[in-house]
C-alpha cells in the first residue's frame, strides 16, 4: 500500500486547508407518495483540499511518483487526517485497542482541567509493563506520541514507539510529555506505549497520537478514526508551479472513502 508523502520535518499539510465529509441516502418514492429513505453507508466520502507552499524539488518528487504511481484518480493510497487525533478511545483505557497486560487501570480520577476525565495506572507485576496500543502508521512516518501524566511520587516513564524510548521525569504535577520520530523502516503499523517500572503507579490523560513532529492542541477521541486506506486523487491531472528556484506551489484535492 503507498502511501501520501510527507513534507518538510514530517507534516502532511499546510494551513489553509479544507475537509468536508458527504453523506448520501437512498429515496424511493411510492406511487402512494410514501417516501422511503436508507442511508447508503457505503457511499460515505471525506473531501481534503490541500494547499502547499515552498515545496522542495524533492517534496514534489514525491508527490508526482505517488500520482503516478496511482494512476491519477484511479488506484488507492492511505492517507492520514492531519487534524485528527488517531489514538481509540483516548480517555477510556478498559477499550480493547489498549492493551495493559498487568497494569491495574482505575477511571474517574482528576484532570487537569478540574473534571475526573483522567485515569490512574499501576504496574502490579515484577518488571515493566505498559500500556500501548497499535496502529496502521507507517514506520516511515514521523508521528508524535503525547500524554499528561503526574504522580504523587516522582519518578522516571518511558513513552515509546516502538524501539525509539524517551524517559522523562513525572511529578506531583500535571505536565505533557511526548515522544516523536519515525518508527521501524518498512513497517506498515506502529506501537506506541507508556512503559511503568515495577510497582509504580502514574495518573495519565490526554493520550494523542499525530501525523506530526509536535503535539498539538489535545482532542478527546472514541472509535479509532483519521487512517483513511481508500484515498484517491479527485482527478487525472497534478498541475504544480515553479514559484523560484528549487520552489514549488500546488493544490491538491484528495477523496477518502469511509
Amino acid at each position: 500500500m503507498s502511501w501520501f508523502p510527507q513534507i518538510g520535518a514530517g507534516s502532511v499539510a499546510q494551513f489553509p486547508l479544507s475537509r468536508s465529509r458527504r453523506w448520501r441516502v437512498i429515496v424511493n418514492q411510492m406511487e402512494s407518495n410514501e417516501v422511503i429513505s436508507l442511508p447508503d453507508t457505503a457511499a460515505g466520502q471525506i473531501g481534503w483540499k490541500l494547499s502547499y507552499q515552498d515545496l522542495t524539488d524533492t517534496e514534489v518528487q514525491k508527490l508526482g511518483g505517488l500520482f503516478t504511481a496511482s494512476h491519477g484518480a484511479f488506484g488507492a493510497f492511505t492517507f492520514i487526517d492531519p487534524l485528527a487525533n488517531l489514538l481509540g478511545w483516548s480517555e477510556t483505557l478498559s477499550q480493547s485497542t489498549w492493551q495493559l497486560g498487568l497494569l491495574q487501570a482505575t477511571a474517574n480520577v482528576a484532570d487537569p482541567l478540574g473534571t475526573q476525565r483522567a485515569s490512574s495506572l499501576t504496574n502490579t507485576g515484577q518488571g515493566t509493563q505498559s500500556l500501548r496500543q497499535s496502529l496502521g502508521v507507517s514506520g516511515d512516518y514521523v508521528a508524535c506520541f503525547s500524554a499528561y501524566l503526574r504522580s504523587s511520587v516522582s519518578g522516571s516513564v518511558t513513552l515509546q514507539r516502538d524501539g525509539t524510548a524517551h524517559m522523562v521525569t513525572v511529578g506531583p504535577s500535571w505536565q505533557r510529555f511526548f515522544v516523536n520520530g519515525t518508527g521501524v523502516a518498512g513497517a506498515s503499523q506502529s506501537t506506541f506505549s507508556i512503559v511503568l517500572a515495577a510497582g509504580q503507579t502514574i495518573d495519565v490523560w490526554g493520550l494523542q497520537l499525530e501525523a506530526q513532529p509536535y503535539p498539538s492542541l489535545y482532542k478527546q477521541t472514541s472509535a479509532p478514526l483519521g487512517i483513511y486506506e481508500e484515498t484517491y486523487f479527485a482527478g487525472d491531472e497534478l498541475a504544480v508551479t515553479s514559484t523560484g528556484v528549487g520552489f514549488s506551489s500546488c493544490e491538491i484535492t484528495l477523496i477518502s472513502r469511509v
